[in-house]
């Protein structure tokens, strides 16, 4: 048993902390409003309550939460000239709704008529014992023997035959009863108890007073639904947002008032404080390899007796904001799970096809997408589909106005990279250098029926000491450069091709030991 104070004014410092379900066991509850979270519900119920005649003590209402209920997070506030005296929670057995009542008389019912189909399968392979042991029945003659072989082999196929029929029916029996069980599962929570709330009031009261209260439910939440369709004829993406939500307090909420928010409420109140921060030497830490570190001991001689990694710092990651969208008036079955449209719009897009030559031929259909206004998407599952044709399924999300999108591999449009020299040498013996020069040439082949706009990327190399020198070659000059890639921005005509030719001449010290890194 529990017995607490409320703080009456939490409840009006949690706007979107409002969802409602109508309490077990009390007729006089409504269900007015539902916030549905990722993995969870904010619950706001309303009870009728009358208060005594004049003169009389505290007067008690009893209130009942489902199973999954926290009791902790309950906030009650009564009406006006009304004062909260004390509140008392205890769990109590679960009462049963009216739809989980009809839920166990159809399940107790297909057990009963699955014992009836056993019995009657037991009863049909005694029959079959039966005429199998007919078999070494002796005989007086061929006639009789005949005879007798014809009434095994009829009543042997229809007992069969009935038995067959029976085994189906029984199979059908048994998924039946799955599903049922399933059903009450996810009507009951797999629990069987509540929660009691007694709370005790002092004050006049109203005719028509309201004790408002809001509580968390687990056993509830939602889940985005995406669909991205890419029409790059159109220059556009069509969008829809469809939210599956679901709950199991084992009753159905009846028009109330659905809100979905992209997070749980938040419960850091506290700002964090700063770790200290120490700069000083670092220690090499002693390394003794074992038998059992061998492949330790290789990787850590291929850092080439680097100081050991620092611990990464702390990392703040912010809880306080989150979108919330309205339904509407709704209802919600316990046990289902139920899709209501968001939103379903088109976005303008730029599209082209990314390539990284340096890495792939492959080439990637990319949408540049940028809104009018910054929008709150949460991260969920997104079906993506190309002038109808689905691509496949990933996840998608989206924070702000813009957004590159792809939309899977070309089948038509390949970019290649072909070395076409790469030479090493040394100057002359008094300069003390030394040399290397890469070419590639780049090949944009598009097999299609159309032109195709194609951004061609490829990495710039990144020296990690001064005395390393690079020159650059391009024919044509990149269409933009940044300090990790150079890009080019070609259009290439149906069935042409589009070649680019690149270099990288390097210089440094004779005696300098290189690492050429990945693209050697």
């Amino acid at each position: 048993m529990r017995r607490r104070r409320m703080n009456l004014a939490g409840l009006f410092l949690l706007p979107l902390f409002i969802a409602v379900g109508m309490p077990l066991g009390s007729s006089e509850a409504a269900v007015q409003e539902v916030t549905f979270f990722p993995a969870s519900a904010g619950i706001v119920e309303t009870v009728k309550i009358s208060s005594p005649g004049a003169g009389a003590g505290p007067y008690p209402v009893t209130l009942v939460l489902p199973p999954q209920a926290d009791p902790e997070s309950l906030i009650a506030a009564p009406p006006a000239r009304v004062k909260i005296e004390d509140i008392v929670i205890k769990s109590v057995t679960r009462t049963d709704e009216e739809r989980i009542a009809r839920l166990r008389a159809g399940l107790k019912k297909l057990q009963s008529e699955r014992k009836d189909l056993q019995a009657r399968l037991q009863a049909l392979d005694v029959q079959l014992q039966f005429w199998q042991a007919q078999t070494k029945a002796k005989t007086k003659n061929v006639a009789e023997a005949d005879q007798l072989a014809a009434a095994i082999g009829k009543n042997s196929r229809r007992i069969l035959a009935d038995k067959n029929a029976l085994e189906a029916d029984l199979e059908t029996a048994d998924k039946k009863i799955k599903d049922l069980q399933d059903q009450l599962q996810q009507a009951t929570g797999k629990k069987d108890k509540a929660w009691e709330v007694v709370v005790s009031l002092s004050g006049a009261a109203g005719p028509d007073a309201l004790l408002r209260y809001s509580y968390t439910l687990s056993g509830c939440g939602w889940q985005p639904l995406y669909r991205l369709e890419a029409q790059p004829s159109s220059n556009r993406i069509l969008f829809s947002w469809e939210a599956e939500i679901w709950q199991s307090a084992g009753e159905d909420w009846k028009q109330a008032e659905i809100r979905l928010a992209t997070l749980a409420p938040p419960r850091t109140i506290v700002p964090p404080e700063w770790p200290p921060w120490i700069i000083k030497p670092r220690t090499p830490a002693a390394y003794r390899p074992s038998r059992a570190s061998k492949t330790a001991l290789a990787a850590s001689e291929a850092l080439d007796n680097e100081d050991v990694l620092v611990q990464a710092a702390p990392v703040e990651t912010l809880r306080a904001g989150y979108s919330l969208w309205s339904l509407g008036k709704k209802n919600v079955a316990a046990g289902s799970r139920q899709r209501f449209k968001i939103r379903d719009e088109a976005w303008p897009a730029q599209f082209l096809y990314l390539a990284r030559p340096s890495l792939s031929a492959q080439t990637f259909l990319r949408a540049q997408v940028q809104l009018r206004a910054p929008v709150d998407i949460p991260s969920g599952q997104a079906s993506f589909m190309l002038d109808g044709a689905m691509i496949g399924k990933r996840t998608f999300a989206l924070a702000g106005s813009e957004a590159d999108i792809y939309f899977g591999v070309s089948p038509f449009i390949t970019v290649a990279s072909f070395v076409a020299a790469d030479q090493t040498g040394t100057t002359a013996l008094f300069q003390n250098k030394q040399t290397r020069q890469w070419q590639w040439l780049i090949e944009a082949k598009n097999t299609g029926r159309a032109a195709a706009r194609v951004r061609i990327e490829e990495p710039v190399p990144q020296p990690r000491d001064e005395r390393i020198k690079l020159t650059y070659r391009h024919k044509p000059e990149p269409s933009e450069k940044d300090a990790v890639r150079f890009v080019w921005i070609v259009e290439v005509p149906a069935a042409q091709k589009t070649s680019i030719v690149t270099g990288v001449d390097l210089e440094a010290p004779r005696d300098m030991v290189l690492d050429f890194g990945w693209r050697n």
